[in-house]
């Protein structure tokens, strides 16, 4: 790295400012001056590092722009309520040094009955001159516990009191500034890109070399950039993760910027990387597997829904492969009735379907009940009087009605009311009823004779099937549309995912 030989002709005028009655004339009328006021000017100092070896290597710190600074970013609260002042001013430069011009944001009121007022400096950035406006940043004030901190006598943030009618200068140490190194000065990309920001949301799966999916926890890092010398944005964000019933990860949505650099929309700008996490009770080690991406501003647009406000999630697939196959054709799910086309995976005399709540509000049924009974009206009283107390499948909400499986074979009567007794029933999954009934059973669900919203397909292996699914029930209220790929195991992959309703303080 260079050896800082801009440094010698920098601190020339980059010393302690050194206050007199003069200098105030220069920078502000005196009648702007009260008793009941505090004027605040900033200077920048760029260090001397010559005293700083012990602290850090200089091979650590960034180098040194050529341009000259021409605006401060500055960022304070003042008082015992903390009102903020967040402002972009000039930076002047006399004989002993630079210094911030007057601004109104800067004359700080004293209290009523006070002498004085507490100020603390929170955040300090000087920006180059660009027509007349701050072009890019060149120098940092290093924050308390960021890796640069110890380069500098007074990282941020830094408290001082206000006398009243003075009009005080203050020096702020700096650093030579790289955008890509902005976490080390303990700052985040969005304290120095103040623009519009949007939402950003990551989903993802985990498959084995088998080709089992799972749902994945991981650590994602996103930089501003097409890789990973890009300016970090965010490093080793976790999606919620838990188990209620089976596993589930909560979508991990983040802040990102949109284009700050005239980027075109088509143009990669963001730049991404999800590393597997292990999940010992669900798939076990993550073998160190990780997948990168980038996104153009296109993409990210197109990510948003149409009614402006919720988003589809960036889907991660890690170790897998991706997308619907191109086997098959997806058709409309019909109103007559899929179960017909249930296979249950051993012969059975008749079986029927039972949607209960208080009653039986529906059923479907399949073979010849009490088929060569001796008695058929005790065996059919005794089936009838056959009701399961759960099912495999909780509907009708908010009441709370459930389905079951009630069969009977050689006059033997049984009752199916869990996923695992459901997939023994089922056995291997070889018909669209089978499929849709293990989909119905995990709370999916469609619409009749809309291809839009309920479709299935013979895939190249098992079937693929549109359906929605309430994914919260209360505040807020999300329903989500899947795609999904339903395995001859009875294995349930999501292969995308998007929301189609979405109300934040709304419960069903």
């Amino acid at each position: 790295m260079e050896n800082f030989r801009l440094q010698r002709f920098l601190m020339l005028f980059l010393v302690v400012l050194i206050v007199s009655c003069s200098n105030d004339e220069k920078v502000i009328p005196d009648n702007l001056t009260n008793e009941h006021v505090a004027i605040v000017h900033l200077g920048a100092i760029l260090n001397d590092f010559n005293d700083q070896q012990s602290r850090q290597s200089l091979e650590d710190i960034p180098d040194c722009s050529e341009e000259a600074p021409g605006f401060a970013q500055i960022v304070l609260t003042y008082g015992d309520e903390g009102t903020s002042v967040d402002i972009v001013i000039e930076i002047l430069e006399d004989e002993n040094g630079l210094f911030t011009v007057y601004d109104e944001a800067l004359e700080i009121p004293i209290p009523s009955g006070e002498t004085s007022v507490s100020v603390t400096l929170n955040e300090f950035f000087v920006w180059t001159n660009v027509d007349d406006e701050p072009g890019e940043i060149i120098w940092a004030a290093p924050k308390i516990g960021s890796d640069f901190a110890d380069l500098v006598e007074n990282p941020l943030p830094f408290t001082w009191n206000l006398r009243a009618g003075s009009k005080t200068y203050t020096n702020v140490d700096v650093l030579c500034f790289d955008d890509r190194l902005v976490n080390l000065y303990g700052y985040q990309f969005f304290d120095i890109a103040p623009k519009v920001i949007y939402e950003l949301c990551f989903f993802a799966n985990y498959c084995t070399n088998s080709g089992r999916h799972y749902t994945a926890t991981y650590s994602l890092d996103i930089y501003y950039g097409t890789d990973a010398n890009g300016a970090p944005l965010y490093t080793g964000e976790i999606p919620m993760t838990g188990e209620d019933g089976e596993f589930y990860a909560d979508p991990l949505c983040l802040a990102i910027p949109g284009p700050q650099n005239d980027e075109a929309a088509d143009e990669p700008y963001l730049y991404y990387v999800a590393t597997l996490i292990d999940w010992e009770d669900n798939y076990g080690d993550a073998n160190g597997q990780s997948v990168n991406g980038t996104l153009s501003w296109n993409e990210v647009q197109d990510l948003l829904n149409a009614d402006g406000e919720t988003n589809e999630y960036v889907h991660i697939f890690i170790n897998c492969d991706e997308g619907a196959t191109e086997c098959g054709e997806f058709e409309a799910i019909p109103e007559s009735s899929f179960y017909e086309t249930i296979i249950p995976e051993n012969p059975v005399d008749y079986f029927e379907i039972v949607t209960y709540l208080d009653e039986i509000i529906f059923n479907f049924s399949q073979g010849e009940l009490c088929a060569g009974a001796e008695d058929m009206a005790n065996c059919t009283n005794e089936f009838n009087n056959l009701i399961a107390d759960d099912g495999f499948v909780i509907s009708c909400l908010p009441a709370g009605c459930y389905t079951f499986i009630r069969e009977q074979t050689d006059g033997v009567n049984q009752l199916i009311t869990t996923d695992e007794e459901l997939l023994e029933f089922l056995g291997n999954i070889d018909s669209k009823g089978d499929a849709l009934l293990l989909a119905l059973a995990n709370d999916y669900y469609w619409s009749i004779n809309d291809i839009e919203n309920g479709a299935i397909k013979e895939a190249c292996s098992g079937y693929e099937l549109i359906a929605s699914k309430i994914v919260s029930s209360c505040a807020p209220l999300q329903i989500d549309r899947f795609l999904l790929r339903i395995t001859p195991s009875g294995q349930i992959i999501i292969l995308d995912q998007e929301v189609i309703e979405f109300g934040e303080n709304l419960c069903i």
